[in-house]
């Protein structure tokens, strides 16, 4: 199964902080004793615009601080132990209590935390159930003060001002590996959504003449009926397998208009359940410039499990937003199955930032919900530009990164597939090697180890539908409407989940859980079904597709009926 066990690169606390005293800052800071820099908390977005000024130090703020889990050193091994059949722990996944005990800091750390950022005049707003991020206001005149920096005001290249500490922030020494990020020194929203690509030109649903060539949505694009004849879901539907009872998160940063989606599963019969709604931070649920981007999530997890209920988990679009929003989906604990379609490229954002998200993602897996991110549509630059960059968290190995493919279908039924692609407007589906994370021992197989590898992650790990020009039907905005993109593909694959776990109750066994490890297993392993479909056409602007495993739609497209029936 394995060619041989590779330790998952995780950022440690020793690479997180470094051990240097400050020298200079705030007048708190030329009275305290050592202090140490968080380094790997270098500010990125002071780096996106131009300096206007100096920030009122009365701007009233919010904060989050990252904590290092506790046992961090055995939670790898432990959740490898919930994949092996052979071990006793074998999806026997945790609670979140059971996870703050196991791993979550002490009461006795987090108190004292506590104690440092109130002696400094912050207010305690809120702790994670896991005791692993604490939540502060105050203003930025005491995060200057408290943390060695200095708030400006900036102005990016789209116009927007906002505000971002210059320097990376510096903890008393005491703290020295066990404040691992300080998060909300900044309030610049850049985490984007993969580009919602329509068919040029664009979709007019009262004009034919413009309509794409596939699909029979009301203007064009692909139904449920042929997504789940494409991807061989109608056997589970037909057999009753629809999604009843399993829950399916969707991380946001925007908001929708609830009209859509009932007008959607109107059309098509779906009778789905309406959405859910959590909003984290504060966030009001208006729906604004990413309204698209929430409408097609539901819609395409409805087309697929229409009656899972979707939990919408709706944050502001900052630093600090997003890793709230993804903890709360873990201290929550509703949903087995998550589908995010928003993110940044790798070397956009800061160590710090996605160590935080890695410890979330461990709990994830420890409790057995299986996250599913679309990995990006700039082909192998996920940024647009010409350096080679894959997308975060899909360079996460936590997490399962989706690519993007080109679906020809003939009726309803799957036909071929190859990379999507565009070399005019230069998109497609996001893939190559991670900077950061180590190849995991999961991935392998043939084509895993290339004329690429270097030893880091690869991703994509799988693919779904997601060129515009084949791309879905769905109601956002008030119309009918087409869209593609990897934000379509990794919702594909989070209805599968949750069909998945359905099927698994029903015949005693334990939800899908950390999906990778399952996922590889079952394409390097003879199985009795095939379960993938292997694309071996096209490119995403760098990386090849090729027989097997390639970092453009990695081990393949779903089978779903075949998938499912295989792994349980």
């Amino acid at each position: 199964m394995k060619k041989g066990k590779r330790k998952l690169l995780i950022p440690t606390v020793a690479s997180l902080l470094s051990l240097t005293l400050y020298m200079s800052g705030g007048s708190n800071f030329a009275a305290a004793s050592n202090h140490v820099q968080l380094t790997k908390a270098t500010p990125m977005a002071a780096k996106h615009g131009n300096l206007i000024g100096h920030t009122s130090r009365s701007t009233n703020a919010s904060l989050t601080i990252a904590l290092q889990l506790r046992n961090s050193d055995k939670l790898d091994d432990f959740i490898a132990s919930l994949n092996n059949p052979s071990s006793p722990n074998y999806k026997h996944y945790l609670s979140p209590d059971e996870f703050k005990n196991q791993y979550g800091p002490t009461d006795e750390t987090l108190a004292n935390v506590k104690n440092f950022l109130t002696s400094e005049g912050f207010e305690v707003q809120n702790v994670s159930s896991n005791n692993a991020f604490i939540t502060v206001s105050g203003t930025t005149g005491q995060m200057e003060d408290t943390f060695g920096i200095k708030i400006n005001n900036y102005k990016n290249s789209k116009g927007e001002i906002y505000y971002s500490n210059d320097t990376a922030p510096s903890i008393p020494a005491e703290f020295s590996g066990v404040i691992t990020n300080i998060e909300g020194l900044n309030n610049e929203a850049h985490f984007t959504h993969p580009k919602i690509s329509t068919p040029s030109p664009l979709v007019n649903p009262n004009s034919t003449a413009v309509k794409p060539n596939v699909g029979s949505g009301p203007a064009g694009g692909y139904t449920p009926v042929e997504l789940k004849g494409a991807y061989d879901i109608s056997p589970l539907a037909s057999s009753g397998y629809t999604g009843a009872g399993q829950t399916v998160a969707v991380m946001e940063l925007d908001g929708y208009k609830a009209s859509n989606i009932s007008t959607y599963n109107g059309y098509y019969g779906l009778g789905s359940p309406a959405p859910t709604n959590v909003y984290v931070d504060g966030y009001s649920g208006a729906a604004g410039q990413g309204e698209v981007e929430v409408e097609l999530d539901i819609e395409v997890i409805n087309a697929i499990a229409p009656k899972a209920q979707v939990v919408v988990y709706e944050g502001p679009n900052t630093d600090r937003g997003l890793i709230d929003t993804y903890q709360k989906i873990a201290s929550d604990n509703k949903a087995k199955s998550i589908s995010v379609s928003w993110g940044i490229g790798e070397q956009h954002s800061s160590s710090a930032t996605m160590n935080s998200l890695h410890t979330i993602f461990q709990q994830y897996a420890a409790q057995g919900q299986s996250i599913f991110a679309a990995s990006g549509d700039n082909g192998a630059y996920d940024s647009g530009g010409s350096t080679l960059e894959v997308d975060s968290p899909a360079n996460d190995p936590y997490v399962t990164g989706v690519g993007g493919t080109h679906l020809n279908l003939s009726s309803s039924s799957y036909s071929s597939e190859l990379v999507w692609s565009n070399k005019r407007n230069r998109t497609g589906g996001g893939g190559g090697l991670s900077k950061i994370y180590a190849m995991p021992s999961f991935q392998s197989g043939p084509g895993v180890l290339n004329s690429y590898s270097n030893g880091k992650r690869q991703v994509p790990d799988v693919s779904a539908d997601a060129d515009p020009s084949t791309g879905y039907s769905i109601y956002s905005q008030g119309t009918w409407t087409v869209v593609g993109g990897t934000s379509a593909a990794a919702p594909v694959w989070a209805g599968i989940a949750a069909l998945n776990n359905q099927y698994a109750a029903a015949n005693g066994k334990g939800n899908l859980g950390q999906a990778n490890p399952t996922l590889y297993k079952a394409f390097n392993t003879t199985q009795t079904y095939q379960a993938y479909h292997d694309i071996t056409s096209g490119n995403n602007l760098y990386y090849p597709a090729t027989s097997g495993y390639d970092m453009a739609t990695g081990i393949g497209t779903p089978d779903a009926y075949n998938l499912i029936r295989d792994i349980n």
